[in-house]
């Protein structure tokens, strides 16, 4: 960065250059108010250095509020609708009914702090409160150029969110309700959840392509979503955006999984014969009759029925993928083995979930450790 000192009137002002916008028109950043030019000199070395280690930030003077917007629309880019919706509401609900009216360059830390004791005066859930507090801290991230300081969280850590129990179904339950699953028609988006650890969207989309059934690799690079507006074509639609870079990932197959892939797709290929160009061949694993996608809320019905007629206790569709992780761990099978299958973006996200599991793997642990020493010695 270069600067020069200008005269204005009888003061001084620092005129640092901090680059070229997206047109080529230069940007400066003005510090007035020197009474002095020696002063103004001996300070531009220091405000250089201070812009150049982000200490302050070369900023376009707009509204809490219009930034905001600007966020939300970049976000819109590059997230799925659902989790767009889920920034949208938490950001017209709270955040900028509370902090839009102020200048970006002019929020500070006490105005973080001050909000964010405002959602527990109102009653909002520690697990609201922390989901605000994310919305929030990454959109001022992301706000250098408007004015928003890096350290405007400094004085204010994240909502403390009480551990929210996970549900998951043991061994036994398991097997009673694959036995009732199995008498469903449409039981491998269910079967493929409860198998592998997909997200219900993930295992929705799934194409064929996306298996390899010699290898017995299966690739998740698609899901099914909730579209932005409904149309024509119905509600959802298939896209290649998953929730996280870490998503995308490859899950190796059991040899059983893999004969009931193979007889799946016999049996898929039947139907496709019968009524040919009828057939929507979007070359999904899992399709109605037709070729179509099967929607959620249709597979829930499947996913409902089978709870009631097995008598396992009811738990979501999400809770598969827990029971799949669950299942693992009390199996032995290492923390990073069950964040690679789950696509989680860090193996302490899988421990923290699952510490339930913990205290039975140390016991386990300590017994395997007791015989082995004890044998030895014998």
């Amino acid at each position: 960065m270069r600067g020069h000192i200008r005269k204005r009137g009888n003061k001084y002002s620092i005129v640092i250059d901090i680059g070229r916008d997206h047109l080529g028109k230069r940007k400066q950043k003005w510090f007035s108010g020197f009474d002095k030019k020696k002063e103004a000199e001996k300070e531009l070395p220091k405000l250089i250095q201070q812009l150049e280690l982000g200490e302050i930030v070369a900023s376009e003077n707009i509204t809490f509020a219009d930034y905001m917007e600007k966020w939300l629309e970049r976000k819109k880019k590059n997230v799925t609708y659902g989790t767009y919706r889920h920034y949208e509401a938490y950001s017209r609900n709270h955040i900028i009914p509370s902090l839009g009216k102020w200048q970006t360059n002019k929020v500070k830390d006490y105005h973080i702090a001050s909000f964010m004791d405002s959602l527990e005066d109102k009653g909002l859930s520690k697990r609201t409160q922390r989901h605000i507090y994310r919305i929030l801290s990454s959109a001022i991230a992301a706000g250098a150029q408007y004015g928003l300081n890096k350290n405007l969280f400094s004085k204010t850590d994240a909502p403390k969110v009480p551990k929210k129990k996970i549900e998951f179904w043991n061994e036994e339950e398991v097997q009673k309700f694959l036995e009732s699953l199995f008498e469903e028609k449409h039981y491998m988006p269910i079967y493929l959840a409860l198998i592998t650890g997909m997200r219900q969207g993930e295992v929705l989309g799934l194409r064929w392509d996306s298996i390899d059934l010699e290898q017995r690799i299966l690739s998740v690079q698609q899901q099914l979503k909730i579209k932005e507006q409904l149309d024509g074509r119905g509600r959802y639609e298939l896209t290649n955006v998953l929730k996280t870079p870490t998503s995308y990932r490859t899950i190796t197959l059991d040899e059983e999984t893999v004969s009931l892939l193979k007889r799946h797709k016999s049996e898929q290929e039947k139907r496709q014969n019968r009524i040919l160009s009828k057939y929507a061949d979007y070359n999904l694993v899992n399709a109605t009759d037709t070729g179509n996608y099967i929607t959620p809320p249709n597979i829930n019905k499947v996913f409902w029925r089978t709870i009631k007629n097995s008598g396992v206790k009811r738990i979501s569709f999400h809770s598969l993928r827990h029971t799949h992780a669950t299942l693992l761990l009390k199996m032995g099978i290492h923390p990073k083995v069950v964040q690679e299958r789950l696509g989680h973006a860090s193996i302490q996200i899988t421990l923290d979930t699952y510490s339930h599991l913990i205290p039975g793997m140390q016991s386990a642990a300590a017994e395997m450790l007791g015989q082995l020493f004890n044998k030895k010695r014998d």
